[in-house]
């Protein structure tokens, strides 16, 4: 049997096959590596909304104590220089108690904002920081807010 080679032949040739195909797994590849990069921003945003989450608790717990409990106190009466304090914080959670991963501390500072020169309209300041390790590092998250004397 004789094959003829005429002009109505259809089809690839294996060397465009091997090129289409390489082409193809580049493409895979681009997107295998957006997804990698989208699953870690992923993470950290939901470490930063845990963070913020477990701040706005802490805060709101603090905010409905009365003006002169125990634990809204400026225990090192550093004032405004303290609120960014995260070691030797004028409060923090016990160890069982804080979240896992995560640190909680709060300061506060007495008359910061000052807002009058009499002692009737005193507040406090409140600063509370969420920290957690992130790769080499140390991210967090801080809620300010000022609670005025009932």
């Amino acid at each position: 049997m004789k094959l003829s080679k005429g002009k109505n032949q259809s089809g690839f040739t294996l060397v465009e096959v091997l090129i289409a195909l390489v082409l193809f797994s580049i493409g895979i590849l681009a997107v295998n590596a957006m997804q990698i990069t989208s699953i870690g921003g992923n993470t950290k945003a939901r470490r930063y909304t845990e963070a913020v989450n477990y701040a706005s608790s802490q805060m709101e717990a603090l905010l409905a104590l009365e003006y002169g409990d125990s634990l809204l106190i400026d225990d090192d009466d550093n004032g405004v220089g303290g609120l960014d304090v995260k070691s030797g914080a004028d409060g923090t959670l016990p160890d069982d108690e804080q979240p896992e991963h995560y640190n909680i501390v709060w300061n506060i500072a007495d008359d910061f904002p000052q807002t009058s020169t009499t002692a009737n309209d005193s507040v406090k300041t409140i600063r509370v920081t969420v920290s957690w390790q992130e790769g080499i590092g140390t991210k967090s998250v801080s809620l300010t807010n000022i609670k005025a004397a009932e």
